[in-house]
């Protein structure tokens, strides 16, 4: 399927966009293809940008429009949604922290599900340099990860685990 831009830019010129507006004034039934290379060799480079654009096709003797080249194509080309939570981290390091709640245990949870695995015992030193890797305050996100149940803290505060969620 081409892309949305390559259908643009084929009906760019004004002589392309009056054949493929002829074309689609005929209706169903189409233009006589014959009739289109009649035209001389601008008429048959035109009708073949618009037959690769997907626009048109030649059904039989006649030169046919197709209407769904513009659905499948955006279909086919439709951008893909990126996470929020990527845009907040720039080669692989936490840019901000941010504001919407929402957001932030998205965060969390990614940097928990990054750097910890369940069931495993780390030190302070170790959570720390896990953090550092990918945020410049490990001590502070250390904090929000237990605050906000990610991470659990024996009572000494030298032992971290995930927490079960």
């Amino acid at each position: 399927m081409p892309h949305p831009t390559q259908i643009v830019s084929s009906l760019a010129d004004p002589d392309r966009l009056a054949l493929y507006a002829r074309v689609v004034g005929a209706g169903a039934e189409g233009v006589s293809a014959e009739e289109v290379r009649a035209g001389g060799s601008r008429a048959r480079k035109e009708l073949a940008r618009l037959t690769d654009a997907g626009l048109v096709r030649e059904d039989g003797d006649r030169v046919v429009y197709v209407p769904e080249v513009f659905s499948a194509a955006l279909e086919e080309h439709r951008p893909v949604r990126r996470d929020p939570v990527d845009a907040l981290f720039h080669d692989g390091r936490l840019t901000t922290l941010p504001a919407k709640q929402e957001l932030r245990q998205r965060v969390f949870a990614r940097i928990t599900d990054r750097l910890f695995a369940p069931g495993t015992t780390y030190t302070e030193k170790q959570v720390n340099a896990a953090i550092l890797s990918c945020f410049d305050d490990p001590s502070s996100m250390r904090r929000h990860l237990v605050d906000e149940g990610y991470l659990t803290r024996d009572d000494e505060g030298s032992a971290y685990r995930v927490a079960a969620r």
